[in-house]
């Protein structure tokens, strides 16, 4: 991987974002990386609270059920198997935090994706999930999300990439790159998924490292609360190896410079 290089000016976020109003948030998936991501938001709520700010209202969306192969990846236990996932985590941070965040059992789809969301963050597994997530970023119409950021991984290595989704009616200066973008092999659906679900605990392990959940949640989240804690951004991405033992950051892009078109004998030059 090569050496990472900040950009030479810092991209800001939305001065929307660092107020006193509590931020919309969108958690799609919380099986082994959302799940993490989950106990991290607790921590950025009460930290931004504390310097002022409104804080998060976390919404979060999966379909599925607790099952034994979740145990010990994932952060449930066996009280937990056969409730729905999203129910399991917000019940739970609501009773220790006191806190007010909804659950969803079911699909990050229809109205709620093409709602205005001030932050999704995806943790999906299938390219199916994610080339849905794309679509509706990029979605024409009055509504968008301000920031969109993306979690993915394989046995032992991942990525995460904080982009910022628009549209013709959402056009940005100096917009950030969204993973789908800069990856367009993520929501190619002409390759095939590894989503078969996983029997047993040894299986799931067999199938990811015990620890690369936990190494995407943080450095995602590290991303964004960069962003929400000092208002601006060097890097908009994360990319690791454990087998390698590299990582690397990915710089936010240079400023667009807007470029005067000058008329030379009916031409433009």
């Amino acid at each position: 991987m090569p050496k990472s290089i900040p950009s030479a000016q810092p991209w800001a976020l939305h001065k929307n974002l660092l107020g006193t109003k509590p931020l919309s948030v969108a958690l799609v998936g919380v099986g082994g990386t959302g799940s993490e991501v989950m106990t991290i938001l607790t921590q950025m709520h009460a930290a931004l609270v504390a310097k002022g700010r409104g804080g998060l209202y976390v919404h979060v969306f999966d379909p599925d059920t607790v099952s034994e192969a979740n145990i010990v990846r994932q952060r449930y236990h066996h009280a937990d198997l056969g409730r729905n996932k999203a129910e399991v985590l917000v019940r739970r941070v609501n009773l220790a935090c006191g806190l007010n965040w909804r659950s969803y059992a079911r699909k990050f789809d229809g109205a709620a994706a093409r709602d205005s969301w001030d932050i999704v963050l995806s943790c999906v597994d299938t390219r199916a999930a994610r080339a849905a997530l794309h679509k509706a970023a990029f979605a024409s119409g009055l509504r968008s999300w301000q920031l969109w950021l993306d979690f993915g991984n394989m046995a032992d290595y991942g990525q995460c990439v904080l982009g910022t989704p628009r549209s013709r009616q959402h056009a940005l200066t100096n917009p950030l790159p969204c993973a789908t973008e800069l990856h367009p092999d993520l929501i190619d659906l002409t390759v095939p998924d590894d989503d078969v679900p996983s029997c047993s605990v040894l299986e799931a392990l067999s199938k990811q490292n015990l620890m690369v959940n936990k190494m995407v949640a943080t450095l995602g989240m590290q991303l964004l609360w960069d962003g929400l804690w000092t208002g601006k951004l060097q890097y908009h991405g994360y990319y690791f190896n454990f087998a390698t033992g590299q990582a690397v950051a990915l710089p936010v892009p240079l400023p667009t410079r807007r470029r005067t078109v000058r008329q030379v004998s009916g031409a433009a030059a």
